[in-house]
């Protein structure tokens, strides 16, 4: 089906903000047990099996940074090896600020492209347009990871609606990536344009050959 993409021009500028810490993720509950920690044996084991709930991924097409993310209580954005948290069995949603990039049904160590769309593989047109975003959207070219920009101030604003980029569709995710990729790297020190599906499906390609994935 395709998917409809309303937003103007002005609201994707806006709405690039990618920040945000982990929230913690613990439990506890009950009374002062006496001990020094102020957790009884109940309190100690709920908080452990709250941490051993918790997982560690890592976002690839190449190393993902700046990704905005949420699985459950977890959320923050992907660090320079493009790591994240997850709740162990709960699905990871991945955005760009508040573009959404789509979900993956549950976490897991290594996370791409493909697991954002529905069977997804190497072939698959959205799939392919999930990952030249990414890669139009790299401040540092050349360097075998992704990096996304950091919001400057005048763009920090929310959008209280998340925005939906047309992956599935060809013609009009040309038309809209290209007008987002313009006004999100116009602070660069180059000239930045929407990469084209081959290059997009080589360096992905190359991505998950390294990390082992079979695609």
């Amino acid at each position: 089906m395709k998917v409809r993409y309303t937003a103007t021009l002005a609201a994707l500028t806006a709405i690039l903000l990618l920040t945000g810490a982990k929230c913690a993720f613990n439990a506890t509950s009950g009374s002062d047990g006496g001990s020094g920690s102020g957790l009884n044996n109940d309190d100690r084991n709920n908080t452990v099996s709250a941490a051993a709930a918790a997982g560690s991924g890592q976002f690839i097409d190449g190393p993902v940074e700046g990704l905005r993310y949420e699985s459950g209580a977890l959320s923050g954005t992907t660090g320079k090896q493009g790591e994240f948290q997850y709740e162990q069995g709960r699905p990871v949603r991945f955005y760009i600020g508040d573009i959404y990039l789509g979900e993956a049904t549950r976490g897991k160590p290594v996370i791409s492209p493909l697991d954002l769309v529905e069977n997804g593989t190497i072939d698959t047109p959205a799939v392919i347009n999930i990952a030249r975003l990414l890669q139009s959207l790299d401040a540092t070219p050349g360097d075998g990871a992704i990096t996304l920009p950091t919001a400057q101030a005048a763009l920090a604003a929310r959008n209280e609606e998340t925005l939906s980029m047309p992956f599935a569709s060809e013609h009009d995710f040309i038309n809209s990536a290209s007008q987002v990729v313009a006004s999100l790297t116009a602070g660069y020190p180059f000239t930045a344009v929407l990469v084209d599906a081959d290059t997009a499906r080589r360096h992905l390609t190359d991505a998950l050959a390294a990390a082992g994935i079979p695609h």
